[in-house]
């Protein structure tokens, strides 16, 4: 079609208007008045010359046209003529409403990027956030349109958007919650902002409250002083989601919870078991992401949150030794740090069991993240409730000293450590726990076993083994030399008897009622050595039964007096194989 572009543009209006155009025909003209439109520059002189096509655009045939093609190309003409004739499109509210429809269908289809009109819906949409249309959408009464694009957007964006794509809908929805905030979208903008996939919907939401901070933070602050303070609210989903909330709103805009972190002290004072749990939970992420800036900032709160380690109710004292960890792990410095390790320290000595195990866990755990600078004094505190009246908490105590020794022996090993006195009393704590008669786990075989076992890494040299020895057994008096007697009689006693037993075996030949006695007897002897005594019993006797004569070889040079540890553990390793 020849003629400038703005007689394109009003002839192809004209052929618009008549009756019963195909498919086809309508395509043609469509692309032929898309093709002129971008040739235009904005203009108020160009009224007349639109004016045919604007007509013929807004006809029901056109607006609402069942083929998708079609209907993208209408959409394209529309924001083409709305950018030529800005500030002042020839519409009608009841059109625009219609229009806007029309876009937030095509916006729908943004996700589809292998889609080959992507570049005519991504030209709407800068378009639509460059005219600033969502202001017109929010003066024309569309809210729930404008409820319908936000979640659009949302969807869109959590399957991946281009840059471009994402800061149109960060431009359009800034724009709609500077002419007006509601909770409906503050809603939507919410449950994309606690989604546990963070992805581009939660990206999308952290941009969009990151800029209207100033402008949501009234909106925001009643919401949320109203789910903290008003128990007989209407629940929502988004009620029940405030902590979550509070805490990513924490971490893009802090600054506009200046008025709400105060009220958190009602939560911690509440009579709800559950509500002081959740609370010390989000206190604690709190401390935890600022590191802990937080509790220097609000020494109210703060201090309200350390009363929580003497709570009345066990689940909240444990909730907040877990907090306890967390918090020194991300700041082990400080006023605040050092108040959170003294409160922990207190619940060493809780009158509820599971508080004293995981009290002794968390301090365990924390002295394991960083031996150098962590008191090493509180783990003999800690290692005091070896002591403890409950057998659960002296057994829990016990493995986990073990293992917190164990991991000491291999950064010593590493160089990362350096020989600490604290860390070398752990065994001497440990040990005495042969005395204990309450628990089969104490017994001397089984304590034998731990400090052969499990004190030490595996990969760790006899040499390095030896100088920790020689380091821990300096802290040992007299009681502990008398448990260690204990442990090596046992020992001594079974090397005996399975000599003995060897010994007897080796005579089968002259196999008699006296020797089968015997040798019955000396395994129920060797059998007495450890826990399960019927069961090893059983297993003995599945051992004499055994025919390959290596077995008993390598048993008779494990029991030699002579025999040297390296050597004791390579056979073992053979013996687990042919067993």
């Amino acid at each position: 079609m020849s003629g400038s572009p703005g007689q394109v543009v009003s002839e192809v209006g004209k052929r618009l208007a008549q009756p019963r155009l195909g498919k086809d025909a309508l395509v043609k003209l469509l692309k032929q008045a898309e093709s002129a439109l971008s040739e235009l520059s904005q203009s108020s002189s160009l009224h007349d010359a639109l004016r045919p096509l604007s007509k013929s655009l807004v006809q029901n045939t056109l607006l609402s046209h069942k083929d998708k093609d079609v209907r993208l190309l209408v959409a394209v003409c529309f924001i083409e003529v709305m950018r030529i004739l800005a500030p002042d499109p020839p519409f009608t509210d009841e059109i625009f409403k219609e229009i806007f429809r029309l876009f937030i269908s095509e916006f729908s289809r943004l996700a589809d990027i292998g889609s080959p009109y992507l570049t005519r819906r991504m030209k709407i949409l800068e378009n639509v956030a460059a005219l600033r249309c969502s202001v017109i959408m929010v003066d024309t009464g569309c809210q729930d349109l404008v409820l319908d694009m936000a979640k659009i957007f949302f969807s869109a964006a959590k399957q991946g958007l281009q840059q471009c794509v994402h800061q149109a809908m960060l431009s359009i929805m800034t724009q709609i919650l500077n002419e007006k905030v509601t909770q409906p979208l503050l809603d939507v903008i919410f449950r994309n902002l606690v989604k546990e996939d963070k992805g581009g919907a939660h990206k999308l939401a952290v941009d969009i409250i990151q800029n209207c901070a100033e402008k949501l933070e009234h909106i925001v602050r009643i919401f949320l002083t109203s789910c903290i303070l008003s128990k007989d609210a209407p629940v929502n989903e988004h009620r029940k989601l405030h902590h979550k909330i509070i805490l990513e709103i924490f971490q893009c805009a802090p600054q506009m919870l200046f008025a709400v972190i105060p009220c958190l002290t009602h939560e911690l004072l509440s009579d709800q078991v559950d509500i002081r749990l959740e609370a010390v939970h989000l206190i604690g992420k709190l401390l935890v992401f600022s590191n802990l800036r937080f509790g220097q900032e609000n020494q109210i709160l703060f201090t309200e949150f350390l009363k929580r380690f003497s709570d009345k109710s066990a689940e909240v004292r444990i909730a907040a030794i877990d907090a306890a960890k967390a918090c020194y792990i991300a700041a082990s410095s400080g006023n605040v740090a050092q108040k959170v390790l003294k409160s922990l320290e207190g619940r060493l000595l809780d009158f509820d069991d599971k508080v004293r195990i995981r009290a002794v866990y968390a301090v365990c755990d924390l002295a394991k993240s960083n031996l150098s600078s962590f008191p090493s004094e509180l783990i003999l505190q800690a290692a005091e409730r070896l002591r403890d009246k409950k057998i659960s908490v002296r057994k829990n105590v016990m493995h986990k000293l073990v293992e917190l020794y164990r991991d000491y022996c291999e950064k010593c090993s590493k160089g990362t450590a350096a020989i600490n006195t604290h860390y070398e009393q752990i065994p001497a704590k440990l040990i005495v726990l042969c005395f204990d008669k309450d628990c089969e786990s104490f017994r001397p075989h089984n304590m034998g076993l731990i400090f052969a076992e499990e004190l030490f890494p595996s990969p760790l040299s006899p040499k390095e083994r030896a100088m920790h020895w020689v380091e821990f057994f300096s802290y040992f008096k007299s009681q502990h030399v008398k448990a260690l007697h204990a442990i090596f009689s046992q020992k001594r006693r079974l090397q005996l008897e399975l000599q003995a037993y060897l010994s007897l075996r080796a005579k089968k030949e002259e196999s008699s009622d006296e020797i089968q006695k015997k040798i019955c007897a000396s395994l129920r002897k060797m059998s007495a050595s450890f826990t399960d005594i019927s069961k090893v019993e059983d297993c003995f006797e599945i051992l004499h039964q055994m025919k390959d004569n290596n077995i008993f070889k390598d048993l008779t040079e494990i029991s030699k007096e002579g025999t040297t540890f390296a050597t004791v553990r390579s056979i073992r390793v053979i013996l687990v194989w042919s067993f």
